[in-house]
């Protein structure tokens, strides 16, 4: 008996899981955060050529950011239809990246630029637009020391906070 009910219970749930069911987020009242590529300006002057790890780095931030906002439960993901590199606010003018945002079913996009101006300090510019209303509902400026993976880290989990508090979108 107990074999029989087993294998009905697995046979319903090989049923269900292999019905496709499309759940929007939006529906649900979540917002849906796409995050474009960030746009990165090195104007230290150092003379070692850092850019392959600028650019790791950058995809690692992005990375890390969707997972917060997406484990934190308050905000879905949505991912850009773009081509690798060239996604960003220096590769694509924000009314395309708004498009894309659309098209991929985003009610919100992060856009943000990075300036490592010396050796010491790197700033950067954050904003969420609401993609419908097409205004800036978030926008951060944040400074951070030093350029490698535990100052980049630091610098992604103090966004992600800012973003999540936030609460007003």
């Amino acid at each position: 008996m107990k074999l029989r009910i087993m294998s009905l219970t697995l046979a319903a749930a090989a049923i269900v899981s292999a019905c496709p069911v499309r759940h929007s987020h939006a529906q649900a009242g979540l917002p849906v955060l796409a995050v474009a590529e960030i746009y990165y300006v090195d104007t230290s002057g150092e003379v070692i050529d850092q850019s392959a790890d600028h650019r790791r780095r950058l995809r690692d931030f992005e990375a890390a950011l969707r997972s917060d906002m997406a484990a934190s439960g308050k905000i879905a993901n949505a991912a850009l239809e773009c081509p690798p590199n060239a996604c960003s606010v220096g590769d694509i003018d924000d009314g395309q990246l708004l498009r894309k945002a659309k098209e991929a079913g985003a009610t919100h996009l992060l856009i943000g630029r990075f300036h490592k101006m010396s050796t010491l300090i790197q700033q950067a510019k954050f904003d969420v637009i609401d993609v419908k209303a097409r205004k800036v509902v978030f926008d951060r400026y944040i400074s951070f020391r030093g350029d490698n993976d535990a100052a980049w880290q630091r610098a992604e989990s103090f966004l992600a906070r800012q973003i999540l508090d936030h609460g007003e979108w």
